[in-house]
């Protein structure tokens, strides 16, 4: 202790700031290494993280490039899937139509025949009430005759020819027919 206390008497200075003689060497010492430290990097990590970014790039690349062709791949099945939807619905428009068509050819051959058995049964109606007509009214003409005969012989107290009678009758029916 005395040899430092004589020291700090002597006046040299604190020893940690006493290191001014060594300042060049730890320059030196600090260049080498940091010329080792970029070597080191520039030959060994360096290439290393820019192989790791192109590969990154790559596969992001090729990644994106596969989902280019799978979404082309969804549009080409959107577009087909759309091509036979509309393909069916044009074909169930066909089946609707060709179903209305032959259901309307059948409702218009039932209802031709329909109307076709009812004109005949109208006809044959029309065929049997002028039959009745015209048996009704002979029947009626004859009534009349006698009808009228009898009247005659009661007021005139004779009895009149038959065929002035039916003449008679034949006229008044005949006018009497062509008012209605």
């Amino acid at each position: 202790m005395e040899h430092e206390t004589a020291s700090h008497a002597s006046g040299g200075g604190f020893p940690p700031f006493d290191q001014i003689d060594t300042f060049p060497a730890q320059i030196f010492w600090l260049v080498v290494l940091l010329g080792i430290l970029y070597f080191a990097l520039s030959s060994v990590l360096l290439p290393k993280l820019s192989k790791a970014i192109e590969d990154r790039d790559d596969t992001i690349s090729a990644n994106v490039s596969e989902a280019a062709a799978a979404s082309g791949r969804a549009d080409a099945a959107v577009k087909e899937l759309e091509a036979r939807v509309a393909e069916a619905r044009a074909r169930g428009r066909e089946t609707a139509a060709r179903a209305k068509s032959e259901s309307d050819a059948r409702v218009a051959t039932e209802s031709a025949r329909a109307d076709a058995a009812l004109e005949a049964r109208l006809s044959s109606a029309e065929r049997r009430i002028s039959d009745l007509r015209t048996a009704a009214m002979s029947n009626v003409s004859a009534i009349a005759e006698d009808a009228a005969a009898a009247m005659v012989e009661k007021l005139a107290g004779v009895a009149p020819a038959p065929a002035a009678v039916r003449q008679s009758v034949a006229r008044v029916l005949a006018a009497s027919s062509t008012e209605n």
